[in-house]
């Protein structure tokens, strides 16, 4: 969340280059470590899936922003450090489950590669599984429907992480602007920021992950492990370092 404790752009002179900066920090934004850990665990699909997912946790994490900022600029919610805390204790715990989401897929998939041609198209590789399959595989029908789907997780966890502790800082600085609708601005901005730069980010983090079991299984087996042993490890250190504050011992 370091990203976030040096807010001396709060004193631009302009409101437009105060604006711009919004904009900036929330493309910025994107890139900690916490927001990166969660999108890549959904590093499934292509790359347009990866944008989309990418695309609607910004959605999430704007609309969070939003929502806390009015409260502090019209109802004068008081974001106090134990409800941060609170806030950033719940990330963890999501980092966590989603790390171990990642081995559980892992275990229960049974991934082969498969090359085959859709009617009037190229042929192209899927490596998928047939985990819920009954038959034996050579009987097993390799049809299936490229579904698209509105990737709700990815938008429920922006929701979490703009609630955390790092958009609380952003809120209180809005607060201070003196003007409501500069600071609604400003939180626009910074949405759209993290839209633009969670998308691109989603690409740049997921698509050698998605390249690895066309590589080679034990590759793909490794990249997998290893996310999930960060991402854990990730919610684990942010919970460790929150839960005293968020439970009121610390």
């Amino acid at each position: 969340m370091a990203l976030l404790e040096n807010l001396t752009f709060l004193d631009a002179s302009s409101s437009s280059g105060f604006l711009v900066l919004g904009l900036l920090f929330g493309m910025v934004h994107a890139l900690e470590a916490d927001h990166l850990a969660a999108i890549i665990t959904l590093s499934r699909g292509g790359k347009n899936k990866l944008l989309l997912r990418g695309a609607f946790w910004g959605l999430g994490h704007t609309a969070t922003l939003l929502i806390m900022s009015i409260g502090v600029i019209v109802f004068s919610l008081v974001l106090n450090e134990q409800r941060a805390a609170t806030f950033e204790f719940a990330v963890g715990v999501m980092l966590v489950f989603l790390g171990a989401q990642v081995v559980h897929r892992f275990r229960k998939d049974r991934l082969h590669y498969h090359v085959h041609q859709h009617e009037g198209q190229g042929y192209h590789m899927h490596v998928h599984s047939h985990a819920s399959d009954v038959a034996d595989h050579s009987k097993s029908s390799h049809a299936h429907v490229h579904a698209e789907r509105f990737p709700l997780k990815a938008f429920f966890i922006g929701l979490l992480h703009g609630a955390a502790g790092s958009s609380g800082l952003i809120v209180l600085a809005v607060s201070k602007t003196g003007d409501p609708w500069l600071a609604v601005g400003y939180v626009g901005l910074v949405g759209l920021g993290s839209v633009l730069g969670m998308a691109a980010m989603s690409v740049v983090v997921g698509w050698p992950v998605l390249q690895a079991p066309k590589i080679a299984k034990g590759l793909h087996t490794a990249v997998q492990m290893s996310i999930a042993a960060v991402v854990v490890a990730i919610g684990l250190s942010i919970m460790w370092e929150t839960g005293p504050v968020a439970w009121g011992t610390g």
